[in-house]
């Protein structure tokens, strides 16, 4: 599954291979990536920068109507 993830600090946007649920439905699925997204303590930015904070939602904002297999 693929979704669009924009950086709101330098304004890339980039399509994220998120994988895909080995069990159980697609909204549990993306609940958890969300939350697995919302406490990573540091992160690469595809713009370049590094960040030692949470990517979500002070950084990326996931385009949810972009979700693709």
């Amino acid at each position: 599954m693929y979704v669009q993830v924009s950086c709101k600090k330098c304004g890339q946007r980039h399509r994220l291979d998120i994988g895909a649920p080995a069990q159980g439905t697609v909204e549990e699925y993306l609940h958890l990536l969300s939350e697995r997204f919302s406490h990573q303590p540091s992160f690469a930015c595809f713009g370049g920068h590094f960040e030692f904070a949470p990517p979500l939602p002070q950084f990326w904002e996931i385009h949810w109507a972009t979700l693709e297999e």
